[in-house]
């Protein structure tokens, strides 16, 4: 028997295929792309879009390419030949879209979804400049709460089932099903008016059209007002990563990016909320120096620095930084403990975990920190300086009793009485940085320039700076040099560090 074959062509070109593969993942692995609504790598191929149809050579009719194995027939022992954009694929994805048309409102001037809708992209690029049918289209439920924290328009959606498959098949809860027939048919759920799953939220994500929105984002902001930055969720040491947007100083949402050896698609709704702090009214824009009458008073950078220096002369003692700070600043800070003949250490809460993201720890670099030889700090005392970016990590009594006379933190309401100098401290989407997730794993955050006030300097240049001050022999590293330097620590020699992130101005001191 003739061996079967291994390779396939896809507009002219042979690609090779492993067993089980289907044309859309060949096709998608070498970056062809072919419209689809209900493929998804992550899931179960449902193959009821119809979207994603190309022609097969000999085969008269298009067909759905994410349901087509590689592997041809057993009669056929020649390689599969595939045309993606042949008169037959488009005329085939042109008739799916009208029919996906023919009831859809079409309202996308006040559709959350417009600017990353695939309906919306797909209409433009197949669709007919007009629909051929004249009967009126059907009405179904619109803003049905499907939970707490979304909103479900049946009239938007597609009948996908990403969303039903994914609380089947992901998280294994079952709280959606499709009800009803032909043009009738909707989601619904199936549990009592919430969700059980922490991870509901993803099904959002995986809405290719506005059907599915977030109570969080509704109504917020124009896609296409926003910024956005690739960085790492900081609520947990899982490290999911995650893509930040933001729009004139607000932080504004979060959304998992994928990573297969970390989250994969996926995030918990616990982190994908959890950036209000950043918008809080209290944040710190400026450096404070504490006045002879016992207020806080606006600074420059520079008279801060000078007299952030003076005031660890005069108490030195230990450095305590919040468990989510990066490993720059964990580096750098361990020195400023050394010049004050103390330790560093860090500050980390711990909770629950699950068996699927969440975990316990909640310091989201308490790994990295741990690698440094910073210890757990299991009381607040002979602190001299104090990093704090989130409450649950150093919290107010905490604060209160460390005695720290220079304190980073990213809201004034976290200030303790002891404080002499104060630094206002962006959040971790404000923030370029290295972290180690529980895993081992380093990953990088990155700033993203509309969220938070303008301005901040970088905590890992002022601690640099401060440490200038004290030590009259230390030689400035800038934020590329730091990295130089924990790549060349032994702890950290065999461990892969992000591709290009000490790259010249990242991070770098204006």
């Amino acid at each position: 028997m003739a061996d079967r074959p291994t390779t396939i062509f896809i507009n002219g070109t042979e690609y090779p295929f492993e067993p089980g593969q289907t044309v859309i993942q060949v096709a998608r692995a070498n970056g062809i792309d072919i419209q689809h609504y209900c493929y998804h790598d992550g899931l179960s191929i449902a193959g009821n879009c119809r979207i994603c149809v190309v022609e097969v050579e000999g085969n008269p009719k298009p067909q759905i390419s994410c349901k087509m194995e590689c592997e041809p027939p057993p009669w056929v022992n020649e390689p599969l030949r595939i045309q993606t954009d042949s008169k037959l694929a488009l005329d085939g994805r042109e008739g799916t879209m009208e029919m996906l048309l023919v009831n859809h409102p079409l309202d996308c001037p006040i559709c959350d979804q417009a600017g990353e809708c695939h309906l919306q992209d797909y209409s433009y690029e197949i669709g007919q400049g007009k629909a051929s049918s004249t009967t009126a289209k059907t009405k179904l439920p619109k803003n049905v709460p499907f939970g707490s924290k979304i909103v479900y328009d049946a009239e938007r959606c597609i009948k996908c089932t990403l969303c039903v498959r994914f609380c089947e098949e992901i998280t294994e809860t079952n709280e959606l099903a499709m009800q009803g027939r032909s043009d009738e048919e909707m989601v619904v759920m199936t549990s009592k008016g919430e969700f059980t799953t922490p991870y509901s939220m993803n099904i959002i994500d995986l809405c290719p059209v506005g059907a599915l929105t977030s109570r969080d984002f509704r109504f917020k902001s124009r896609l296409w007002f926003m910024d956005f930055a690739e960085s790492v969720c900081t609520g947990c040491a899982r490290g999911c990563n995650v893509m930040t947007g933001g729009r004139e100083g607000e932080f504004m949402r979060m959304e998992p990016r994928e990573n297969q050896a970390v989250n994969k698609w996926w995030m918990c709704d616990a982190g994908r909320t959890d950036y209000q702090f950043a918008n809080a009214p209290t944040r710190l824009e400026a450096p404070l120096i504490r006045q002879d009458d016992g207020t806080l008073a606006v600074a420059n950078w520079e008279d801060a620095i000078s007299a952030a220096a003076a005031a660890l002369k005069a108490a030195p003692g230990n450095v305590i930084l919040d468990g989510g700070c990066t490993l720059e600043e964990m580096a750098v800070a361990q020195d400023v403990a050394a010049a004050l003949g103390g330790a560093a250490k860090y500050a980390a809460a711990t909770g629950e975990g699950d068996d699927f993201l969440v975990v316990a720890e909640k310091g989201a670099n308490a790994a990295g920190a741990e690698l440094l030889g910073l210890a757990r700090a299991k009381s607040a005392s002979a602190a001299a300086l104090l990093l704090i970016e989130r409450d649950e990590h150093v919290n107010a009594s905490f604060r209160e009793k460390s005695g720290a006379v220079v304190v980073f933190a990213v809201d004034g309401e976290h200030v303790p009485d002891s404080a002499q100098v104060v630094f206002p401290m962006g959040t971790w989407s404000e923030r370029d940085g290295l972290l180690v997730d529980g895993a081992g794993i380093v990953q990088s955050m990155s700033r993203n320039a509309a969220i938070g006030p303008n301005n901040l300097a970088a905590p890992v240049d002022l601690l640099e700076d401060i440490l200038g001050e004290l030590d009259d022999g230390y030689d400035w590293r800038g934020h590329a040099g730091v990295v130089a330097h924990l790549r060349a620590l032994p702890e950290f020699e065999k461990l892969e560090f992000p591709a290009g992130f000490e790259a010249a101005g990242v991070g770098a001191r204006s």
